[in-house]
């Protein structure tokens, strides 16, 4: 049995099979565009690649959760129509020579940094949204398709390095039993989701994607922000009178 502490995010104790969610690979960008027409052209055909899915995502969200919780794809929209970000991508492709894979990346870096320095802990956690858009329009670039849901095959403590709001929209939430993040804090989106679902969520659980493995009980106390996993019996038997 292992005793893990994080913030607790959303009240409530879950009990169930862990199912560990890899996250994102790290991208590996070329530098160096040969035609900077060319590579301005796949940028405006990723970004209104983009845009679909994400008024997809949104549409899912409001029917599954409600509008407040869709109204964060509203703003993921917002950027993506942002001349402030999308020029700034042109920019780099036509006088940096950049691809375009690496000037969306070097446009989202400064907007990330930018709400990093932010004072206010929500502003912070915005930086989550802009890499989940440099995600997607990257993995367009590349044609790679990502499915509007992410299926779990049976109700399950979702764990992750971290939860970008992408990747929560996919999930089945009648399968979702808590969410469970090493990294983010409690106004991150899982943090945010899981409280009109009305599941536990503890985030910021350092050592948490060494410690658990997919299909091992776990059990999730979002009133203390704690997280067992394997639980022995005894602490078994008394979470589940606690339900």
């Amino acid at each position: 049995m292992l005793k893990l502490k994080g913030l607790p995010a959303s009240p409530g104790i879950a009990i169930g099979k862990a199912f560990v969610y890899g996250g994102h690979e790290e991208f590996d960008v070329a530098n160096f565009s040969g035609d900077a027409d060319a590579e301005v052209s796949k940028f405006k055909k990723a970004l209104e690649e983009t845009k679909s899915q994400v008024a997809k995502l949104r549409d899912k969200v409001e029917r599954e959760i409600g509008k407040d919780e869709a109204a964060i794809f509203e703003a993921h929209l917002m950027i993506l129509e942002d001349p402030t970000f999308t020029d700034k991508v042109v920019k780099y492709i036509k006088e940096d020579r950049l691809s375009a894979e690496k000037a969306v990346e070097k446009a989202s870096e400064e907007l990330i940094e930018m709400f990093k320095a932010m004072e206010s802990e929500y502003f912070r956690s915005r930086a989550d949204d802009i890499k989940d858009l440099r995600n997607r329009i990257i993995n367009n670039l590349r044609g790679r398709k990502q499915s509007l849901s992410l299926d779990l095959k049976e109700p399950s403590i979702v764990f992750a390095k971290e939860l970008l709001p992408s990747d929560t929209a996919r999930m089945d939430k009648k399968k979702v039993l808590a969410f469970v993040t090493e990294i983010g804090g409690i106004t991150s989106h899982a943090a945010i989701v899981a409280r009109a679902l009305r599941v536990p969520a503890v985030v910021s659980v350092s050592g948490l994607m060494k410690n658990v493995r997919d299909g091992v009980t776990a059990i999730v106390d979002g009133y203390k922000g704690l997280v067992i996993i394997d639980p022995v019996e005894e602490v078994l038997r008394e979470y589940s009178q606690r339900k």
